[in-house]
């Protein structure tokens, strides 16, 4: 069980590097050719965190979670 345990960890773990890594490739395609292909990247991401941060504690502690999970 501890085996399978880990092995999701490490499943997980891969997934958030790959999406991060993906996040910064769009933040830096969106600023270098705009919204080229008609994807608000830089847009996106300020809304999700206005909306976290308008729900008040709760909201800044998952973006604290969120922010946890990417270090």
């Amino acid at each position: 069980m501890d085996n399978a345990w880990k092995m999701i960890n490490g499943i997980v773990k891969s997934l958030t590097e790959v999406l991060i890594g993906v996040l910064g490739l769009g933040i830096v395609g969106a600023l270098v050719f705009g919204d080229v292909l008609g994807l608000d990247v830089i847009g996106n991401i300020t809304g999700l965190v206005e909306m976290l941060t308008s729900n008040g504690v709760v909201g800044l502690l998952v973006l604290a979670i969120l922010m946890s999970l990417v270090k």
